[in-house]
């Protein structure tokens, strides 16, 4: 899998800029901290970055001091850890070892020093998931740990752990991937992987990942093994048939029989009308900034005033919502398209 191959193996190499300077900073300062909380959604890269920061702590070279982020993958505790056969590094998911016993064999084996490594480093995974017993027996090896002993702990859901588990750690919030850390992501995985791709087909991956370089990397690989990479090619495998460029602008000119016929042929094509909307409020998302001066103005939606991009806006976003509970896929969008050219008509005739 692209995603596990391509993960990034030391510190330079991540493609969250933000993560990568806080990191550094923290790990040049002469106190390390005992416990780490990784906080932020799925596919973000928190596991991966955890078992980062164990080889920076446990490399060979840097038992002294921490002076090298770029660790030699040969160096034999980074190979270890790599290769998940480090006895110092002990990955934890809490998803399945939930409970207060759990965590007790947990506690149980603090007291003893790494077996060849400088640090033990305990990466628990999806920790909101412990029980509270299981939380209040963390809470104490948290306040008071070994020196020999650091924990990272990972979630997707901070609001769910305890304030005071909290408070004892020292967090990073991983926000979603920005567009272009996703793209740094896949044009590394493409040069990795000899893949001819189109520019315009790793912004559209790019773009459907929604903030998830896991996501990003599986949809590559799909791509990939399809064998054409082509920007059309790549809008078929994903279920995308039509541009909405065309129904964006029979909106603009309230011309509701074409932008219904749009719709239905969307459909028909066995679109992914999620997708469709996404692109529709991406581009007046844009378009609405640009009248700030925060963005390129798009020339066809010009005839636009604000108010207008406002009101469709709204009106998608309203749609959006409804394709959870819709029984027919295209008719949350064919129902704002409606009521959006009905709005115009009936302040144009006013």
């Amino acid at each position: 899998m692209f995603y596990r191959k391509y993960r990034p193996q030391n510190l330079t190499e991540l493609d969250t800029q933000s993560v990568k300077d806080q990191l550094m900073s923290i790990l040049k300062s002469p106190v390390i901290p005992h416990a780490f909380l990784f906080t932020g959604p799925r596919g973000t890269g928190k596991t991966s970055t955890a078992r980062i920061v164990a080889k920076i702590l446990n490399a060979e070279t840097n038992k002294d001091k921490i002076i090298a982020f770029d660790v030699d993958p040969q160096d034999p505790q980074v190979k270890a850890i790599s290769e998940g056969n480090s006895a110092d590094v002990i990955e934890i998911d809490a998803a399945s070892n939930r409970k207060i016993d759990d965590v007790r064999e947990l506690i149980s084996q603090l007291k003893f020093s790494p077996l060849a490594a400088k640090y033990k480093v305990y990466i628990i995974d999806e920790v909101h998931m412990l029980t509270k017993e299981a939380f209040n027996a963390l809470l104490k090896s948290l306040e008071e740990p070994p020196t020999h002993t650091i924990f990272i702990l990972a979630t997707t859901e901070v609001d769910a752990l305890p304030k005071t588990i909290v408070s004892r750690c020292m967090r990073i919030h991983f926000n979603k991937a920005q567009r272009a850390d996703i793209l740094h992501m896949l044009t590394r995985i493409a040069q990795g992987e000899h893949i001819a791709i189109e520019q315009e087909s790793l912004e559209l991956i790019a773009h459907i990942a929604e903030g998830s370089f896991r996501d990003a990397a599986k949809t590559l690989e799909i791509v990939a093994l399809g064998g054409n990479t082509s920007l059309q090619s790549v809008q078929h495998t994903l279920g995308i048939y039509l541009n909405t460029v065309d129904l964006l602008a029979a909106l603009t000119n309230k011309d509701t029989a074409a932008a219904l016929t749009w719709i239905k042929k969307a459909a028909e094509q066995g679109s992914d009308f999620k997708f469709v909307i996404e692109q529709m409020l991406d581009t007046l998302h844009a378009e609405l900034l640009s009248r700030h001066g925060l963005d390129t103005a798009r020339p066809e939606l010009a005839a636009l005033t604000v108010k207008q991009l406002a009101q469709l806006i709204s009106l998608l976003q309203k749609a959006y919502t409804q394709l959870k509970i819709t029984p027919i896929a295209s008719l949350p969008l064919e129902m704002a398209a409606v009521e959006y050219c009905s709005q115009q008509e009936a302040t144009i005739k006013n």
